[in-house]
């Protein structure tokens, strides 16, 4: 990744003229799902990083953030979901550094990703092969879940 600082690199980021585009090379807005049932979150298995995360992914052509969201839960898990309030604000924005894959001839970027609070409507068979599992909210590991379920909590 090119040497800048991170705040500079998320500006030309967000300036440039696809800031979705998974083939901007400095990096692109992402958005994921954060799916919430009986006190439990849904979590993938990402087979390259090797941790459990919310389902998640890039943006298509034409799609909104939470029309994307809404896809890759579906696509990685299989459950159908919709939006969990009429609030169209993402529930947190983390900014991280995706580690280079040479298997997709992709050198590191950063992913600045929507999560968006889901709730289930059904559920399918995934169209993805991703090991996913329900997390109750005490196994939770990851420090950008807990703290968009601190944001979440009465």
């Amino acid at each position: 990744m090119r040497k800048m600082s991170s705040s500079l690199l998320v500006k030309e980021i967000l300036l440039s003229k696809n800031p979705y585009s998974w083939l901007n090379q400095l990096g692109h807005i992402t958005a994921s799902g954060l799916v919430i049932c009986d006190n439990s979150v849904l979590l993938i298995f990402h087979p390259y990083i090797n941790q459990w995360f919310q389902p998640g992914g890039h943006i298509e052509d034409g799609e909104s953030p939470i029309e994307a969201a809404i896809r890759e839960v579906y696509e990685e898990t299989g459950f159908i979901c919709a939006l969990n309030s009429d609030d169209l604000e993402p529930v947190d924005v983390d900014i991280h550094e995706i580690p280079a894959n040479p298997k997709k001839n992709e050198g590191s970027h950063l992913h600045i990703d929507l999560l968006y609070r889901l709730k289930v409507l059904r559920e399918e068979k995934p169209c993805e092969v991703i090991m996913f599992d329900w997390f109750s909210f005490d196994q939770i590991e990851s420090a950008r879940i807990q703290r968009a379920l601190v944001k979440l909590s009465p």
